[in-house]
């Protein structure tokens, strides 16, 4: 398998990254979407959207894909293709565009370059070129672009080894068949996102290990709009340390839609705090600190 960085990517290729869209997964027909996460295993039958790009993709029977933590690289393997790999992104190039710049030397890291083994040519609405590897001579590639009628298109590289590329060559072409475009409904990052329901019912927790010892903040956020909270590090909910500290509990609101929000929490002995909320990388802040989330717990009455 090649890794191709983040960077990398978007500075040779000039795609934007499918999860920096907010992709969006409908897990085998139930109707509930969830937010897709770095290094989750998707099946056959799910469905990948990109609403930024207005993308829509269902993976086929076989199929499974994840993102790549520290990327922004879907991959998408087989289990009746072998060591097989197909990765995907979103761009607002146009098939011109694309295509003049897959007609010369492509880099994709240093000392590994895409070459066309002959000028790519576009065909019912789909660009297509076989490659070679200048810095990998055992391997080699199919590629294709497709273009929606809202200004987005994506394109799609299959990598496979040189002595058995023949067999995959009409490999993307099938799988072009499980992408459809649509009318874009985003216009930013995490526009979509919903703090009371990635919130509510669920544990926060943060971590930090400081000259070998570790300080622990516990919120427990219930489905009832109650909370309780075991807070170890000094002015963990405020800038100083004051009551909050220790074992605490009350009622809470999580309040915003968008990359930022608020969580309000009061308390049934100290004034009430409004914290902020932020979501980084799929990263969740609170108050500065970095917080996991955990989908069950049982401190709820």
């Amino acid at each position: 398998m090649i890794t191709i960085k983040h960077r990398q990517f978007i500075g040779r290729l000039a795609c934007i990254g499918i999860i920096g869209l907010l992709l969006l997964v409908s897990s085998n027909g139930v109707m509930a979407q969830e937010r897709v996460r770095a290094g989750k295993a998707y099946l056959a039958g799910d469905t990948i959207l990109a609403p930024m790009f207005g993308i829509e993709m269902v993976l086929p029977e076989h199929w499974n894909g994840f993102l790549t933590r520290d990327t922004e690289v879907v991959t998408l393997n087989a289990d009746t293709i072998g060591e097989t790999n197909v990765m995907i992104f979103p761009t607002e190039e146009d098939l011109e565009s694309i295509k003049d710049r897959w007609n010369g030397k492509v880099t994709l890291s240093p000392g590994v370059d895409l070459l066309p083994v002959e000028p790519p040519g576009i065909v019912q609405g789909k660009l297509k070129t076989e490659f070679n590897f200048s810095g990998n001579e055992d391997r080699m590639g199919y590629a294709i672009a497709r273009c929606g009628a809202y200004g987005f298109c994506y394109t799609a590289f299959l990598i496979v080894t040189k002595t058995r590329g023949h067999i995959y060559k009409d490999v993307l072409d099938k799988l072009a068949n499980s992408i459809t475009f649509f009318e874009p409904t985003l216009t930013e990052y995490y526009g979509d996102y919903n703090w009371e329901q990635v919130l509510k019912g669920k544990y926060m927790v943060t971590y930090e290990v400081i000259t070998y010892s570790a300080k622990k903040n516990h919120l427990w956020l219930c489905p009832d709009g109650t909370f309780q909270a075991r807070i170890k590090r000094k002015g963990g909910f405020k800038g100083s340390s004051g009551g909050y500290k220790g074992k605490l509990k009350g009622t809470y609101q999580v309040q915003g839609v968008g990359a930022k929000g608020t969580l309000m929490l009061n308390f049934e002995k100290l004034p009430p705090l409004e914290l902020p909320l932020e979501v980084k990388d799929d990263v969740i802040y609170m108050n500065g600190l970095r917080y996991s989330v955990a989908e069950e717990h049982n401190q709820c009455k």
